[in-house]
């Protein structure tokens, strides 16, 4: 199949949408109010770079087609979108929108896709961010914008660290919670500054080798549950009464901590498992098992000691 070549721009957009009333008072008129709305959101100058010259001849019958009307409703589409999107990912979502689309732009162009292209979805290209329609299906599914508004920054994102669907997953499901599972197995081992340590940066990037990234979703929820494994572990193998148990866990947990580490390989190919390394218990697992038996994190410990 060869591959989609857009259509030329038109020089002159036809005579029967610049007539049109509607372009004016459903866009042009409401331009300004749309670029201030966006602005007042991300806190930048923000403005609508939007091309009628490459985008109706797209537009099959442009006499019963109110284009302006088009363009405001794509915009109206993205701003809940981004709403939607500053409402779940808060200041770092916003920061990592404006360092993405850098030039503070929207613009609207076919999905160069072609065919394969998708009804509506997005991109952020030369610092831009663009609602892409497909060739066909132009003034489609206009409002139906939220999912790709992460998408979009993500890929875009050149600095290191955590995604932000991963830092968000941190922030709200391991970092509001954790302290609760370290009081409880502080005394359930008697340790009572026992760390636990998630290993959160080693864990990503050995993670970033698998192909399917739906782990980035619910990185920090999957370290939690590991603790809460361990937890529960601690307790059906009888630290929680037993003295001579606490002490000689103590002793050899010289560090005071509990470690998630991912591996190569397990002994004997288990699942999970535990070992102990210079005064740290490591919780070990290996990528193409992980959050696999969570509550098994920890089973074997007692015969470690």
């Amino acid at each position: 199949m060869a591959p989609f070549t857009p259509k030329p721009a038109l020089e002159k957009v036809p005579l029967a949408v610049r007539k049109d009333s509607k372009f004016r008072d459903k866009y042009e008129e409401k331009q300004a109010d749309l670029e201030s709305q966006i602005s007042k959101l991300l806190g930048t100058n923000f403005t609508l770079a939007i091309n009628a010259n490459e985008i109706v001849p797209y537009v099959k019958d442009t006499n019963r087609t109110s284009v302006g009307g088009m363009f405001t409703s794509y915009v109206n589409g993205f701003i809940a979108a981004l709403q939607h999107y500053l409402e779940k990912y808060g200041e770092d979502g916003k920061v990592r929108f404006n360092a993405a689309v850098s030039k503070s732009q929207l613009s609207i162009h076919v999905d160069e896709k072609g065919d394969d292209g998708r009804t509506i979805s997005a991109d952020v290209k030369d610092g831009v961010y663009r609602i892409l329609f497909n060739h066909d299906r132009v003034g489609y599914n206009m409002s139906s914008q939220q999912e790709f508004v992460l998408p979009a920054i993500e890929a875009a994102s050149t600095g290191g660290g955590f995604s932000l669907l991963a830092q968000n997953s941190i922030e709200k499901e391991y970092n509001s919670q954790v302290g609760e599972v370290q009081k409880q197995i502080a005394e359930i081992t008697g340790i009572a500054n026992v760390v636990l340590d998630p290993n959160f940066e080693e864990n990503y990037e050995a993670l970033s080798a698998l192909p399917d990234k739906k782990w980035h979703a619910n990185f920090g929820k999957v370290h939690l549950a590991y603790f809460e494994g361990l937890k529960g572990q601690l307790e059906q193998q009888g630290f929680k009464k037993d003295d001579m148990l606490q002490e000689g866990l103590q002793e050899a947990l010289e560090s005071k901590t509990f470690k998630i580490r991912l591996v190569k390989a397990t002994k004997d190919n288990k699942t999970n498992e535990i070992v102990i390394e210079d005064g740290c218990a490591y919780i070990q697992t290996t990528i193409d098992r992980w959050w696999y038996n969570v509550r098994d994190a920890g089973a074997g410990l007692v015969k470690l000691l």
